[in-house]
């Protein structure tokens, strides 16, 4: 069986976030005539993840140091698969959805407890990005 230490995964995942990030950065335009544009944010985040990379991976691993268990393995896979769902069907049923899965799954609470704390995260998730802040996202899947 390999052994996937935790250290190696978690550089692998933001080395991948900062090359998204960079990418995203150039594709948005960083600067215009006008000053700052939106893609500046991404490209700074981008340039302070690589040297933070670069230490980390010259570090020696910790002897104790063990290999991922299934708990955090899963945790990653249902983020990947509420990534890959959000732009389907939309903010509140992905995220009712994954919530009311990793409270059950990795809190253990009951069917209830779990439905009641994603639907009001859900709610103030809704609040805080739609209505606060105003951002632009899709709420409900697309029926056209």
């Amino acid at each position: 069986m390999i052994r996937i230490a935790p250290t190696y995964l978690a550089v692998g995942m933001i080395g991948v976030l900062a090359l998204i990030f960079g990418v995203g950065a150039f594709r948005l335009g960083f600067w215009g005539d006008d000053g700052p544009g939106p893609g500046l944010l991404p490209l700074v985040v981008s340039l302070l993840l690589v040297p933070m990379l670069v230490l980390v991976v010259r570090e020696p691993l910790p002897s104790e140091e063990t290999g991922l268990g299934a708990g955090p393995l899963s945790a990653i896979v249902l983020v990947l698969i509420y990534a890959a769902i959000l732009p389907r069907v939309g903010f509140v049923i992905s995220t009712l959805i994954m919530l009311l899965t990793w409270i059950r799954l990795f809190y253990r609470q009951s069917w209830l407890r779990s439905a009641v704390c994603s639907a009001s995260l859900t709610l103030l998730g809704l609040v805080i990005f739609n209505v606060l802040l105003k951002v632009p996202m899709q709420l409900f899947p697309d029926l056209q």
